[in-house]
């Protein structure tokens, strides 16, 4: 899963312990690590809000953190959206569930040059 992964990243760079946080978005800390380890997975509609609200998230990110909600998808790959604000958030989903010939990306830049990749052949089945 990686809503946790970037849930913890979010919090972190608003430089929030688990408690400040709970605090914020009036949602138990102890609940807000067990998403963040992921040994819980579907947090309510309104607890993402809270914590939206709380993280004041841009709504680009706000919709990744909604799009990561019971998925698995490699936390490289998560960085990549997190970091690339232009990156359109429509390839993250193919991406994620793509198979690759040879070895998976690894790197952030591997991930950057197969993001671009299927970007192109997005583009060149619209013309």
């Amino acid at each position: 899963m990686s809503f946790g992964y970037a849930l913890r990243k979010f919090r972190e760079d608003r430089n929030l312990s688990l408690r400040e946080f709970g605090k914020l978005s009036e949602v138990d800390h102890a609940y807000i690590h067990r998403l963040e380890k992921e040994e819980k997975t579907a947090p309510s509609e309104q607890v993402i809000e809270s914590f939206i609200r709380a993280l004041k998230l841009s709504p680009r990110r706000a919709r990744l953190l909604r799009l990561l909600v019971g998925k698995t998808v490699n936390e490289t790959l998560v960085d990549v959206f997190i970091e690339d604000e232009d990156r359109p958030l429509e390839l993250l989903q193919p991406l994620a569930q793509m198979s690759f010939r040879g070895v998976r990306p690894e790197t952030k830049d591997d991930w950057r040059k197969k993001a671009d990749q299927l970007s192109r052949l997005l583009e060149d089945d619209e013309e």
